[in-house]
């Protein structure tokens, strides 16, 4: 008689994405200003704030 064995359950890496999703995005804005400037900076996190905002809407 044969019977299913389970997987074990998985890590949850979910802290530690969202931690480095913020460093990326950190540096990116800071790329952002660097090259182009402050106000470039802020218009490029108010439009991935929108995105973001967007995308949980269609997914919620």
């Amino acid at each position: 008689m044969s019977y299913r064995r389970y997987p074990k359950r998985v890590e949850n890496y979910t802290d530690a994405f969202l931690v480095s999703g913020g460093v990326a995005l950190f540096l990116a804005l800071t790329v952002v200003w660097a090259s182009l400037g402050f106000l470039w900076a802020l218009l490029v996190a108010w439009g991935v704030d929108r995105l973001i905002r967007q995308f949980g809407h269609r997914t919620a």
